[in-house]
């Protein structure tokens, strides 16, 4: 119970979620939460994954699979009390990366620049703002709009204190705990390169306010974006964009990660923070170094892309 109740408020409720589904199927006798925790043998776990398969498809069957693995681990750790002796989730040949990807891809700047247009035409610079902090800067959706963690435990957000302008950005990964500072500029060849002008120029049309705020405001009410109006909103500038269905605010998120990939660099923890980082100056350093190597590799790319695009178009006319 402690091991569950020290999860992350999502997750749990993940796990909740899908043990609620995985009781609720139909088996040969009764459903499946009708039967003791004891008596599940590797037959009932993949028959179970077979049926979970058919309903909810390959990529919440395997995700399935895996919560019930960890449960079984525990209950098989706690044999007297629960019965069990042997974890029948184990060893079933699944990849936890089974499906993964599908129905979250990733934006192209084309469609983020539709997106970040129309959101604009519509009053909603936040929306576009956060649109650039999550492709230029590659932050997850609840970091980039500060959703409140029902669990008080980590904070969230990008907050006015942390960005200098034409010089850095500070970005805080909650998932990880990490703070990732990116830098804003560079200079090669005596020459300054600014690295993420978009960005910059999205927090530019936002009125700078004290340093403890969050960037990112709902206009209506001055105050953090519910989860509820944003996915609301983001529907409704996606339509006015013109852009297709299954554009989801991570694909923003999902875009700007492909980008830096497309331009050559496969390690883009620098930036996206996906991994902990060890807090020491000489690390620190490093680490700055390379996200203006990523940035600046990333602008190439663009320009190239920038330019053959347009190419096309001209070649049409």
């Amino acid at each position: 119970m402690e091991r569950f109740t020290a999860l992350r408020h999502n997750t749990r409720a993940g796990y909740q979620m899908c043990m609620n589904q995985i009781e609720d199927i139909a088996m040969k006798s009764g459903t499946f939460g009708q039967r003791k925790a004891s008596a599940i043998d590797a037959t009932a776990a993949d028959t179970l994954y077979k049926k979970l398969r058919e309903k909810h498809g390959e990529r919440q069957g395997s995700y399935a699979m895996q919560v019930c693995r960890l449960v079984w681990n525990q209950a098989a750790r706690h044999g007297k009390a629960t019965g069990v002796k042997e974890n029948p989730f184990a060893g079933m040949g699944i990849k936890s990366s089974s499906g993964a990807g599908r129905g979250n891809r990733a934006a192209t700047r084309a469609e983020y620049d539709a997106y970040r247009a129309a959101a604009r035409e519509m009053g909603k610079q936040s929306m576009a703002t956060a649109a650039a902090i999550c492709f230029e800067a590659c932050q997850r959706v609840y970091d980039a709009f500060g959703f409140e963690d029902p669990d008080g435990r980590v904070s969230r957000g990008v907050r006015w204190g942390g960005y200098v302008p034409g010089e850095r950005i500070g970005l805080i990964q909650s998932k990880t705990g990490n703070v990732v500072d990116i830098p804003l500029v560079d200079t090669i060849d005596g020459e300054r390169l600014d690295l993420y002008p978009e960005l910059e120029a999205e927090i530019r049309r936002i009125d700078r306010r004290d340093a403890a705020d969050l960037i990112i405001l709902d206009e209506r009410t001055g105050q953090a974006y519910t989860k509820d109006y944003m996915n609301k909103l983001h529907r409704r500038i996606r339509d006015k964009a013109g852009l297709p269905g299954d554009l989801k605010f991570t694909s923003f998120r999902h875009g700007g990660i492909t980008e830096i990939g497309d331009s050559g660099t496969d390690d883009v923890r620098a930036v996206s923070g996906h991994t902990t980082l060890e807090v020491t100056r000489i690390y620190n350093k490093a680490n700055q170094e390379k996200a203006k190597r990523i940035a600046a590799r990333r602008r190439e790319h663009i320009t190239i892309v920038t330019a053959g695009a347009a190419a096309s178009i001209e070649g049409e006319d």
